[in-house]
Protein backbone atom coordinates (compact mmCIF):
# COMPACT_ATOMS: atom_id res chain seq x y z
CA UNK A 1 0.00 0.00 0.00
CA UNK A 2 1.22 3.22 -1.03
CA UNK A 3 1.52 5.42 2.20
CA UNK A 4 0.05 9.30 1.71
CA UNK A 5 1.88 12.02 0.60
CA UNK A 6 0.38 14.68 3.23
CA UNK A 7 1.62 17.79 0.66
CA UNK A 8 -0.68 16.21 -1.86
CA UNK A 9 -3.14 16.18 0.26
CA UNK A 10 -3.18 19.49 1.64
CA UNK A 11 -3.02 20.71 -2.53
CA UNK A 12 -6.22 18.93 -2.86
CA UNK A 13 -7.83 20.02 0.20
CA UNK A 14 -7.02 23.74 -0.71
CA UNK A 15 -7.73 23.65 -4.21
CA UNK A 16 -11.32 21.95 -3.14
CA UNK A 17 -11.38 24.95 -0.76
CA UNK A 18 -10.72 27.72 -3.29
CA UNK A 19 -13.30 26.19 -5.95
CA UNK A 20 -16.42 25.94 -3.32
CA UNK A 21 -16.32 28.99 -2.67
CA UNK A 22 -15.99 29.91 -6.78
CA UNK A 23 -18.35 26.66 -7.77
CA UNK A 24 -19.81 26.00 -5.10
CA UNK A 25 -20.40 22.30 -3.76
CA UNK A 26 -22.51 20.92 -6.01
CA UNK A 27 -20.21 22.67 -8.68
CA UNK A 28 -17.34 20.82 -7.41
CA UNK A 29 -16.46 18.02 -9.77
CA UNK A 30 -13.62 15.60 -8.80
CA UNK A 31 -11.86 15.85 -12.62
CA UNK A 32 -11.84 19.85 -12.50
CA UNK A 33 -10.17 19.61 -8.89
CA UNK A 34 -7.52 17.55 -9.98
CA UNK A 35 -6.99 19.73 -13.19
CA UNK A 36 -6.74 22.78 -11.08
CA UNK A 37 -4.63 21.39 -8.63
CA UNK A 38 -2.32 20.18 -11.26
CA UNK A 39 -2.49 16.44 -10.60
CA UNK A 40 -4.13 13.40 -12.15
CA UNK A 41 -7.95 12.57 -11.46
CA UNK A 42 -6.66 8.95 -10.36
CA UNK A 43 -4.50 10.68 -7.68
CA UNK A 44 -6.96 12.53 -6.14
CA UNK A 45 -8.84 9.16 -5.95
CA UNK A 46 -5.54 7.67 -4.03
CA UNK A 47 -6.59 10.13 -1.70
CA UNK A 48 -10.02 10.96 -1.32
CA UNK A 49 -12.64 7.83 -1.91
CA UNK A 50 -15.55 9.50 -3.39
CA UNK A 51 -16.31 13.58 -3.18
CA UNK A 52 -18.31 12.86 -0.44
CA UNK A 53 -14.94 11.78 2.00
CA UNK A 54 -13.02 14.91 0.51
CA UNK A 55 -16.07 17.14 1.74
CA UNK A 56 -15.96 15.62 5.04
CA UNK A 57 -12.18 15.93 5.29
CA UNK A 58 -12.08 19.30 3.70
CA UNK A 59 -14.53 19.95 6.80
CA UNK A 60 -12.31 18.44 9.58
CA UNK A 61 -9.32 20.09 8.27
CA UNK A 62 -10.87 23.55 8.35
CA UNK A 63 -11.89 22.63 12.12
CA UNK A 64 -8.12 21.76 12.65
CA UNK A 65 -6.76 24.60 11.07
CA UNK A 66 -9.23 27.01 12.85
CA UNK A 67 -8.86 25.42 16.37
CA UNK A 68 -5.03 26.47 16.07
CA UNK A 69 -5.81 29.67 14.17
CA UNK A 70 -7.91 31.07 17.60
CA UNK A 71 -5.80 30.69 20.13
CA UNK A 72 -2.43 31.88 18.46
CA UNK A 73 -0.81 34.43 21.13
CA UNK A 74 -3.41 33.39 24.16
CA UNK A 75 -1.12 33.22 27.45
CA UNK A 76 -2.03 31.37 30.72
CA UNK A 77 -1.40 34.20 32.22
CA UNK A 78 -3.86 36.94 30.30
CA UNK A 79 -6.72 37.53 32.25
CA UNK A 80 -9.77 36.19 31.20
CA UNK A 81 -11.17 39.41 28.84
CA UNK A 82 -8.15 39.33 27.12
CA UNK A 83 -8.12 36.02 26.12
CA UNK A 84 -11.84 36.10 25.05
CA UNK A 85 -10.79 39.53 23.17
CA UNK A 86 -7.28 37.76 21.45
CA UNK A 87 -9.62 34.77 20.55
CA UNK A 88 -12.60 36.86 19.22
CA UNK A 89 -9.70 38.97 17.08
CA UNK A 90 -7.81 35.84 16.05
CA UNK A 91 -11.49 34.19 14.82
CA UNK A 92 -12.23 37.67 12.84
CA UNK A 93 -9.34 37.85 10.94
CA UNK A 94 -8.81 34.67 10.15
CA UNK A 95 -12.47 34.78 8.31
CA UNK A 96 -11.33 38.01 6.67
CA UNK A 97 -7.98 36.57 5.64
CA UNK A 98 -9.47 33.51 4.37
CA UNK A 99 -13.13 34.05 3.32
CA UNK A 100 -13.13 30.79 1.26
CA UNK A 101 -13.30 29.11 5.00
CA UNK A 102 -17.04 30.87 5.88
CA UNK A 103 -17.74 30.19 1.94
CA UNK A 104 -17.24 26.79 2.29
CA UNK A 105 -18.47 26.71 6.44
CA UNK A 106 -21.85 28.55 5.25
CA UNK A 107 -22.50 26.07 2.56
CA UNK A 108 -21.21 23.01 4.33
CA UNK A 109 -23.57 23.68 7.44
CA UNK A 110 -26.58 24.14 4.84
CA UNK A 111 -25.84 21.03 2.72
CA UNK A 112 -26.80 17.54 3.10
CA UNK A 113 -23.14 16.31 4.05
CA UNK A 114 -23.36 18.17 7.77
CA UNK A 115 -27.20 16.32 8.35
CA UNK A 116 -25.60 12.86 7.60
CA UNK A 117 -24.22 12.07 11.15
CA UNK A 118 -23.59 13.24 14.64
CA UNK A 119 -19.69 13.29 13.83
CA UNK A 120 -19.56 16.28 12.20
CA UNK A 121 -21.43 18.04 15.19
CA UNK A 122 -19.12 17.03 17.94
CA UNK A 123 -16.31 18.38 15.49
CA UNK A 124 -17.93 21.54 15.34
CA UNK A 125 -17.93 21.72 18.68
CA UNK A 126 -14.22 21.07 18.75
CA UNK A 127 -13.67 24.99 17.05
CA UNK A 128 -16.05 26.39 19.36
CA UNK A 129 -14.22 24.76 22.57
CA UNK A 130 -11.15 27.63 23.42
CA UNK A 131 -14.07 30.46 23.53
CA UNK A 132 -16.29 28.13 25.14
CA UNK A 133 -14.41 26.76 27.81
CA UNK A 134 -13.34 30.56 28.74
CA UNK A 135 -16.88 31.85 28.91
CA UNK A 136 -17.44 28.57 31.06
CA UNK A 137 -14.59 29.68 33.38
CA UNK A 138 -15.81 33.15 33.39
CA UNK A 139 -19.09 32.06 34.21
CA UNK A 140 -18.03 30.16 37.41
CA UNK A 141 -16.14 33.62 38.24
CA UNK A 142 -19.83 35.21 37.63
CA UNK A 143 -17.58 37.19 34.96
CA UNK A 144 -20.23 36.76 32.63
CA UNK A 145 -23.72 36.04 32.31
CA UNK A 146 -25.37 32.91 33.65
CA UNK A 147 -26.88 31.91 30.74
CA UNK A 148 -26.19 28.98 27.98
CA UNK A 149 -22.55 29.00 26.93
CA UNK A 150 -23.00 28.17 23.44
CA UNK A 151 -25.97 30.85 22.74
CA UNK A 152 -22.45 32.99 24.27
CA UNK A 153 -20.54 31.18 21.70
CA UNK A 154 -23.22 31.96 18.89
CA UNK A 155 -23.78 35.58 20.06
CA UNK A 156 -20.26 36.23 19.53
CA UNK A 157 -19.36 34.48 16.58
CA UNK A 158 -22.02 35.23 14.80
CA UNK A 159 -21.17 39.40 15.22
CA UNK A 160 -17.64 38.72 13.94
CA UNK A 161 -19.26 36.21 10.93
CA UNK A 162 -21.24 39.23 9.60
CA UNK A 163 -18.20 41.86 10.47
CA UNK A 164 -16.10 39.32 8.51
CA UNK A 165 -18.68 40.01 5.65
CA UNK A 166 -19.02 43.38 5.90
CA UNK A 167 -15.15 44.02 5.62
CA UNK A 168 -14.55 41.54 2.70
CA UNK A 169 -17.69 42.71 0.80
CA UNK A 170 -16.81 46.42 1.34
CA UNK A 171 -13.13 45.78 0.90
CA UNK A 172 -11.70 47.56 3.86
CA UNK A 173 -10.25 46.34 7.05
CA UNK A 174 -11.01 46.81 10.66
CA UNK A 175 -9.92 49.98 11.83
CA UNK A 176 -8.83 49.81 15.32
CA UNK A 177 -11.78 52.27 16.59
CA UNK A 178 -13.99 49.48 14.95
CA UNK A 179 -12.35 46.63 16.72
CA UNK A 180 -12.57 48.40 20.55
CA UNK A 181 -16.23 49.13 19.65
CA UNK A 182 -17.10 45.77 18.28
CA UNK A 183 -15.65 44.18 20.92
CA UNK A 184 -16.70 46.30 23.90
CA UNK A 185 -20.78 45.59 22.57
CA UNK A 186 -19.75 41.64 22.43
CA UNK A 187 -17.86 41.91 26.09
CA UNK A 188 -21.47 44.21 26.98
CA UNK A 189 -23.55 41.82 25.83
CA UNK A 190 -21.96 38.30 27.81
CA UNK A 191 -20.59 39.71 31.31
CA UNK A 192 -22.64 40.01 34.33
Amino acid sequence: MRTKDETKVQLILKTALKMVARVGLAGLKMSDLAKEAGVATGTVYIYFEDKNQLIFELYHYLMHVGINTLTTQILETDPLKIKIKKIARNYLDDHINNPEYGAFLEQYFRSPYFHKGDATRVEKEITKQPLYQLIVEGQHQSLIKEANPELLVTLVYGMLNEMAKVSIYTQKPVTAAEWELTFSVLWDGIRS
